[in-house]
């Protein structure tokens, strides 16, 4: 039998066999700590498509590892849960009720949209291998460029860092702040470049 034909035979007996008995060989699966057939309930999963994206780590740091560990380390601050008052401290207000009237402004001006995807958004919390690595590359400014003469080059690596990871826009984050693109990215770079020189010259493992 040819591949393609056994592939359509394995989608249609999927398709004919009772959900119940999916469910249950995902079950046994997962006892059995089979990771590759979790999703018998809805079709065994491909053990080729692995379910986190791996990293490849390069075998000496670099200008551009550092700059990645960097924006990383700004993406994975925005994930952390972050309390936003005291502890003890909740809103007592009562649950708001909208009307008809209500809604229907939402809708015109995309307000009832936008408050759907705000409610409907997950957070993934880090893992802890991602909050040592954020905590890593975000005590290189302070340890590397710490001197009063690298006061804008550390500014420069945090600002490109951080507008990098969001992809913010940097010309008019530039022109807020009054600096040119031509002061800005050599010294963005020079302090990239003092980060990587330090982790060489120290042993740093590269991860």
């Amino acid at each position: 039998m040819a591949p393609r034909e056994k592939a359509q035979l394995t989608a249609v007996s999927e398709a004919v066999e009772p959900l119940a008995e999916r469910a249950a060989r995902a079950a046994r699966s997962e006892l059995r700590g089979d990771r590759g057939s979790i999703l018998g309930a809805i079709g065994q999963a491909s053990p080729l498509s692995p379910l986190a994206r791996m990293r490849h780590a390069p075998d000496r740091w670099s200008v551009i590892h550092v700059m990645e560990r960097l924006e990383e380390a700004f993406r994975t601050l925005s994930r952390l849960p972050v309390a936003t008052r005291p502890r003890g401290y909740i809103n007592s207000m009562p649950f708001y009720v909208y009307d008809r009237s209500d809604l229907n402004a939402q809708m015109e001006t995309y307000e009832l949209e936008r408050m759907a995807r705000l409610r409907n958004r997950v957070r993934i919390p880090p893992s802890p291998a991602e909050v040592a690595r954020m905590e890593e590359a975000l005590h290189w400014p302070t340890a590397f460029l710490a001197g009063a003469e690298f006061h804008h080059v550390a500014r420069a690596v945090n600002l490109g860092s951080l507008w990098a990871a969001f992809d913010a826009d940097i010309d008019a984050n530039l022109k807020r702040l009054k600096i040119t693109r031509r002061a800005f990215n050599p010294r963005k770079l020079q302090g990239l470049r003092i980060i990587a020189r330090e982790l060489v010259r120290r042993r740093t493992p590269v991860r």
